[in-house]
């Protein structure tokens, strides 16, 4: 709680006196002195120079404490009598929360913790708050299933910064565990079969802490199970739950008391115009059910639109709920009656009273058409009600302020079609004058030019006259004038109308208001990451005019800082209309340091494990350092990458890495060590658009793997080569999700151009194109393309790749149902790279539930250009069955091939096992 003590009120018989000079001392030391004294002076009302008053200072008090700054506010009592006058504000700075250290808390995520927190790193630190926070996260844990949590908040103080740091300890105690889940009234459907769609269930067979019972989860399992009746087809079905919980020893006993109802049969008669399966689309039976009749007479809502949208505007419906048969489970019989009713076809469409726009351009805004290659000429009134708002609208656009239209739809029976009405659509015009735009003046004073502000505007002279435009140019004259430092600016048109409408004389008068600058900007929070770089992201500087746009534009730079996790601002004289605006940052960092460890198995690897562990926010300069290792039993590889966000302050990303690996690929004759320097810049061009240019010098040498001598064609590619490599490369993005994509694209294209330093045989061109596509046309359904070429141009004398450089498929990563890297295979079954490398694949992936999903896939590829005249030239296909668990990091997935053109000699197929998707 921030305190504050004010001076005694002056005595009313004396004048308002005039403030000389204002003094902010604060008490302690703190590090960071100068900048407050600076943000404090700035947002108090109190200047020298200017009269002091109650209400000035009861502002400052109120953003001194605003600001959450400052813990203790002390103005002593002036001598209202001396000579110059000083006013002193005595202030405490207020310690922030450096660090917030939690332990016991597993199995919740960390981030749950501090989410059911109101407070964070870089909040000011307010002892009284604590107990609120203690609450917070015993009600949290209470939520996830523990009987009496414990949580408690220490505080001490970082001996170098002065700043609190918070030690949360939760003692979580014992939790509720499922012990029994029981089903009555379930008979269409086993207790077994219904137990493998509840969470709560599922949690119990665990161990530890996930094994405990969540209300939550509860709550959700009821609405998943009343779902799956009701897409069973009982639209009455009803689910309630009973739980039983003893504190004593955490058991809980969940009884599901399930009130069926019949299972609806519904059919339709009376239908032409749509069939069955058209009709099913708008009953909401199966997914909402039928609680009281409501599903019922929504679906028949749903009916009469689609029939009345397609020309039936007489049908009827009528639902018969015909008697129960007592089966097991019993039937209900629902039978919708359709009357279709004459179907409405329009005729013929006549416009008349017309002048400015002909026929065919006011048919062309109209839905309502005859029957043609795109209509089908159905009539629907409320299709056409939307026809006369666009041509309202066509003729607005054009000046006609006061259009007026009216139609009219005679009907006879069609002479050949007893069942069809004919419409004939008149449509009458009565256009009016058009009122164009005459003369417009701005009255600026002098800010913008009178030239410019008329470019601003839509509305010129010569322009049809608008009135909905009238507001935009206003926003337009008043943003131009806002960027210029006057953000309290008032434009005020005045529209003056000649007497026949012809003609629209437009007068903007433009109030600045008062002038206003940037002034002092502080940031809280940042413990860790240098002010400069923070400073640097703001693209407006103290003493600048102010623009409320490059505020804006200064606050998305920070908050996107990779070193910062969330940020808030507060800033103080706008209200006030004050000479400076000043701003607060409250920043929340990320955890600087980080560790990761992974250990797997994949086909293409077999197993492996990988560390990695790095600073994002390397010597508080928003770098990010990371070191990474992989060993596998193919090989190892080891990186150590530096990367800018911020190259020298751009919008341009930098990339350093050194690396070295050694692979021995399965069933390849060779394997390969290199090390080497990397260096790469990258940039967004659009939200979804990404350039890239990389440099990299390798240090190569291939070597075999059998006993094999190196045949003597092959000498010069077993020697150590060095090569330099420069690749552009562009990335297209709009899938929705990196882990599980489901709909979207991404094309990725680049070229290498390398170059032996000591050698002619890496002097080539590597050109590689990756296209992915994602579809989901029903819920649970996701279709996947992928389709991949690459090729491999030598220049120069040069007419020989070194092996390690060719292109190889088959596998885990391209074509399944083969073995790594033999899709093209010489007389000894050894793989053979190419120059030239194509696949495609084709996945349909559907959700089973419980986490599941299977895959049907295939896959096709070819591998040319290979040194040596092994293998042949024709495409390889495969396709297969697969099965995924879909866990919070991606799928792990199983999955086999099989050949579909299977050579004497070969396998049918192939198992593979994969982290992550294919593609």
């Amino acid at each position: 709680m921030t305190e504050s003590s004010a001076f005694c009120a002056q005595p009313a018989a004396l004048p308002e006196p005039v403030v000389d000079a204002v003094k902010i001392e604060l008490t302690g030391d703190p590090e960071d002195a100068q900048q407050l004294s600076g943000i404090a002076r700035g947002i108090i009302a109190v200047k020298a120079g200017k009269p002091l008053s109650d209400q000035r200072l009861s502002r400052s008090i109120e953003s001194l404490k605003r600001s959450g700054l400052f813990a203790a506010v002390d103005i002593p009592d002036p001598d209202w009598t001396a000579d110059p006058m000083e006013v002193v504000f005595r202030l405490t700075p207020r310690e922030r929360i450096q660090n917030i250290r939690i332990k016991g808390g597993f199995p919740l995520l960390e981030r749950e913790i501090r989410n059911a927190m109101t407070i964070a790193e870089g909040d000011p630190c307010v002892p009284e708050d604590l107990p609120d926070q203690e609450s917070r996260v015993e009600s949290l844990f209470a939520r996830e299933g523990y009987i009496r949590p414990k949580a408690s908040v220490s505080v001490e103080k970082d001996p170098d910064s002065n700043h609190c740091i918070l030690d949360l300890t939760i003692d979580k105690g014992p939790f509720y565990h499922v012990e029994a889940v029981r089903f009555d009234g379930n008979q269409a459907f086993s207790s077994a079969r219904l137990k493998m769609r509840l969470s709560t269930w599922q949690s119990s067979l665990l161990l530890g802490g996930p094994s405990r019972f969540v209300d939550d989860k509860l709550r959700d399992d009821i609405k998943a199970l009343k779902q799956f009746y009701h897409g069973k087809g009982f639209a009455e079905a009803e689910i309630d739950a009973e739980v039983k919980k003893k504190q004593k020893n955490g058991n809980v006993r969940v009884r599901f008391t399930i009130h069926e109802g019949p299972l609806y049969e519904v059919s339709f008669k009376g239908h032409q115009a749509f069939w069955n399966m058209t009709l099913k689309k708008d009953l909401v039976l199966f997914t909402e059910g039928n609680k009281n009749g409501m599903g019922l007479r929504k679906s028949v809502r749903n009916i009469k639109k689609r029939y009345r949208a397609r020309g039936y505007p007489e049908v009827q419906i009528r639902t018969e709920e015909n008697q129960i048969r007592q089966t097991q489970p019993p039937v209900k019989p629902i039978v919708f009656e359709i009357t279709e009713g004459p179907f409405h076809m329009v005729d013929s469409v006549s416009v008349s009273g017309n002048r400015q726009f002909s026929d065919q351009r006011i048919q062309n805004q109209m839905l309502t058409a005859l029957p043609g290659l795109l209509y089908s000429g159905a009539y629907s009134e409320d299709v056409l009600r939307e026809d006369l708002r666009a041509i309202i609208a066509l003729y607005t656009e054009a000046g006609y302020r006061n259009a007026q239209i009216d139609y009219s739809a005679d009907t006879r029976k069609a002479p050949d079609k007893p069942d069809t009405i004919l419409v004939s659509v008149k449509i009458k015009i009565d256009e009016g004058p058009a009122t164009m735009v005459k003369r417009v003046k701005v009255e600026d004073r002098g800010l913008i030019g009178s030239d410019r502000a008329v470019d601003l505007l839509e509305m010129k002279p010569g322009t049809p006259f608008r009135q909905y435009l009238v507001k935009e140019d206003q926003t337009a004259l008043a943003e131009a004038v806002s960027e210029q430092g006057y953000p309290h600016v008032t434009v005020e048109p005045k529209i003056s109308i000649n007497e026949d409408k012809t003609g629209a004389d437009i007068a903007y008068t433009i109030d600045p208001g008062p002038a206003t600058k940037m002034g002092e900007t502080f940031f809280a929070g940042d413990f860790h990451t240098r002010r400069r770089i923070l400073a640097r992201e703001m693209t407006i500087s103290q003493g600048e005019p102010f623009s409320l746009s490059d505020l804006l534009a200064s606050q998305r730079n920070i908050r996107s800082l990779n070193a910062v996790d969330t940020a808030r601002f507060k800033t103080f004289g706008l209200e006030e209309k004050a000479e400076q605006i000043h701003m607060i940052a409250e920043i929340q960092e990320v955890k600087p340091y980080f560790a990761e460890l992974a250990l797997g198995y994949d086909t293409r690897r077999q197993f492996y494990t990988n560390a990695a562990a790095g600073n994002r926010n390397l010597l508080g300069l928003n770098k990010i350092l990371r070191a990474e290792l992989e060993l596998s039993q193919i090989g190892y590889r080891a990186d150590l990458d530096l990367t800018e966000p911020r190259f020298f302050g751009t919008r341009i990303s930098a990339g350093a890495s050194l690396y070295t690996e050694e692979t021995e690929e399965f069933n390849k004759d060779f394997g390969t060590r290199m090390y080497g320097a990397s260096l790469g810049f990258s940039k967004a061009l659009t939200p979804n658009l990404n350039a890239g240019l990389n440099f990299r010098y390798e240090s190569r040498e291939q070597y075999r793997t059998d006993d094999q001598p190196i045949p003597e064609d092959e000498t010069e590619e077993y020697r150590s080569r060095s090569i330099v490599t420069a690749s552009p490369n562009l990335l297209y993005n709009t899938t929705d999700s990196f882990l599980r994509p489901t709909r979207g694209v991404r094309i990725s294209a680049s070229v290498d151009a390398s170059r032996g330093i000591d050698n002619d045989l890496d002097n080539f061109f590597k050109y590689r194109l990756d296209a992915r596509w994602y579809y989901s046309p029903a819920n649970r359904l996701t279709l996947a393309v992928h389709g991949r070429m690459g090729h491999i141009d030598p220049y120069g004398d040069n007419d020989r790749v070194p092996e390690d450089q060719l292109f190889f498929l088959g596998g885990t990563a391209d074509v399944r149902g083969f073995s790594e890297n033999k899709l093209r295979i010489d007389e000894n079954s050894d793989p053979v790279g190419g120059r030239t490398a194509i696949l495609g694949s084709a996945e349909a992936r559907l959700a089973l539930g419980l986490n599941l999903e299977a895959a049907v896939f295939f896959d096709t590829g070819v591998v040319q250009n290979p040194l040596s005249d092994a293998g042949d030239d024709d495409f390889r296909s495969s396709a297969g069955l697969g099965l995924r668990y879909i866990t919070p990091i991606g799928p792990v997935g199983a999955m086999y091939g099989w050949k579909l053109d299977r050579r004497e000699g070969e396998s049918p197929g192939a198992f593979h096992f994969a982290i992550g998707y294919t593609f």
